[in-house]
């Protein structure tokens, strides 16, 4: 009886794993060298290609010296746009992505030739939550899977509690 109830207890514990889904993370921008010009123009555009953003995660903006942030538009971004919105107080910013955030996100310094100089990054956005879409089948199959995963453990558990 008492393996039975540790064994219901796991199954439990990984069907809510299952349906809890991702844990945002939080990435300090360029890790250890923080937010500053950077050795080499495509710095950030290779720190970020090893990484999945997505919607919740915390973008970390840490800096020494004279720098800032500024969210713009992909044309301000390739043509390092002055904009006049943008985080400078202080020597961090953190910026929670929304869940529902999806597609390009863009940042630049605006600080003297920062921008010109590479302390610039692009980064992709998946969302967490699903598209609204009535008949989308990813939901169908994450339905279905959820749904045979309780069907299969309520079968082991009927078996040890017998």
């Amino acid at each position: 009886m008492g393996r039975g109830v540790v064994l219901a207890g796991c199954f439990v514990a990984a069907m809510l794993a299952c349906l809890g889904g991702a844990a945002a993370t939080e990435y300090v921008i360029g890790d250890s060298r923080g937010w500053t010009t950077p050795p080499n123009i495509t710095y950030y555009d290779e720190w970020a290609a090893g990484k999945t953003f997505m919607g919740g995660d915390t973008l970390k903006f840490v800096w020494n010296g004279t720098h800032n942030v500024a969210i713009v538009t992909k044309e301000e971004y390739d043509n390092c746009t002055k904009v006049i919105s943008t985080f400078s107080g202080g020597a961090a910013f953190s910026l929670t992505l929304p869940t529902d955030a999806n597609g390009p996100y863009y940042f630049i310094s605006t600080v003297g030739s920062d921008c010109e100089n590479g302390l610039k990054l692009a980064i992709n956005v998946t969302s967490l939550t699903p598209a609204e879409a009535p008949n989308s089948s990813a939901s169908s199959v994450t339905v279905g899977v959820l749904s045979m995963l309780v069907l299969v453990s309520s079968s082991i558990i009927a078996t040890f509690m017998n």
